[in-house]
């Protein structure tokens, strides 16, 4: 792609991600009483950010509005040139914040494999008492046996999924109150179950190419919190009264030793835990409305509607055709393929760089 081309994109998927979020946030407000749904609106609402980034890079883009159609020359030869400039340089300074995130990201994962290394398993009798205070079906997850851990008290209990589903639990826990203990195991087996860790990575990867977006930054923060509603109300679901539950949630964040806290934490702050304390005594044991696949269906709807509402930015778009050429490099796929593609513009002596600067002023 071309420097204008590069800088509609950029300007162009920003504005539609900002579409999509908003339209999460509408749907996670309509859906308040059921976090199940809640989750499903900001899985799509992730899914739907990674599928809008491949159909710019991948396909063509509708050109339904032709603003430069009757700007004279000169001054279009200089915002073809401004366009030039001003799209080098935000490629490279996002292609520069996607490598650092991407960077981060790598660090991260194998600090955490190092992190899981160094937690000791639960030997067998501590394996076998604690599978005892939950269902034995909870703790098969996808086919694959969950693993119980030692985990550093700082951190509190948490989860974590990579080839294997890990739970991992401080020692004050294990040896402490069997309430807090069964709660804390619903709680993180409904994340490992509701395919949590999954969810997060499609976020983390959503983070890493809008890193500069405000918004999702904050969806992310809101994908989280609802991600807890969900274990919450899983937990208290199980026969646990909603007192016994909070009072569970309080010794936790009491019982870490430091602020650090991972996503997949019970207790990330004590912020975080006093929204979801609120919340569960706000609701009790009042009904949820039923579960329903529409608002995560009306997110992919939205990201359909605006995945090709593209900004009239490149000057040298032509106005002879609503549909701008293959990207090159999934045209040059199509060729290999023998699937005849229009990887160019049509000509046009208005829009052609070269023309515009021999024309006369």
């Amino acid at each position: 792609m071309t420097s204008p081309e590069w800088l509609q994109f950029l300007v162009s998927y920003t504005v539609q991600s900002s579409l999509v979020i908003g339209v999460a946030f509408g749907l996670d407000r309509w859906s308040s009483r059921t976090p199940t749904a809640q989750a499903r609106v900001w899985t799509a609402c992730f899914v739907s950010l990674l599928l809008l980034l491949a159909a710019g890079l991948l396909l063509p883009r509708l050109h339904l509005l032709h603003p430069w159609k009757d700007v004279p020359p000169p001054q279009l030869l200089l915002a073809a040139e401004v366009e030039v400039a001003l799209g080098r340089g935000m490629l490279g300074v996002w292609l520069l914040g996607v490598g650092v995130m991407a960077a981060r990201s790598l660090i991260d994962f194998v600090r955490v494999q190092r992190f899981i290394a160094g937690c000791p398993p639960c030997g067998p009798a501590l394996t076998e008492r604690l599978r005892a205070l939950v269902a034995e079906k909870a703790f098969t997850v996808g086919g694959r046996a969950v693993e119980l851990r030692i985990g550093p008290e700082d951190l509190g209990p948490f989860c974590y999924q990579f080839h294997r589903p890990l739970v991992f639990l401080p020692q004050s826990l294990m040896g402490g109150d069997q309430t807090d203990l069964r709660h804390v195991l619903d709680h993180e087996l409904t994340h490992l179950r509701t395919e949590h860790p999954l969810q997060l990575c499609l976020q983390k990867m959503v983070q890493a190419v809008l890193w500069f977006h405000p918004l999702v930054w904050i969806s992310a923060e809101r994908a989280g919190l609802v991600r807890e509603f969900v274990c919450d109300d899983a937990a208290t679901q199980c026969g646990a009264s909603t007192a016994s539950y909070l009072r569970t949630l309080l010794h936790v964040v009491e019982q870490r030793s430091g602020s650090r806290g991972g996503l997949m934490t019970i207790g990330r702050s004590v912020g975080e835990v006093r929204l979801r304390a609120q919340r569960l005594a706000l609701m009790g044991h009042a009904p949820t409305r039923p579960v329903a696949m529409s608002p995560s269906c009306a997110v992919a709807l939205a990201a359909v509607a605006v995945s090709q509402l593209w900004l009239p930015t490149n000057p040298l778009a032509t106005s002879r055709t609503l549909w701008s050429g293959w990207p090159t490099w999934s045209a040059a796929t199509l060729h290999a393929l023998d699937v005849p593609v229009r990887d160019f513009e049509p000509f046009d002596d208005r829009t052609q760089l070269h023309e515009l600067q021999n024309q006369p002023n």
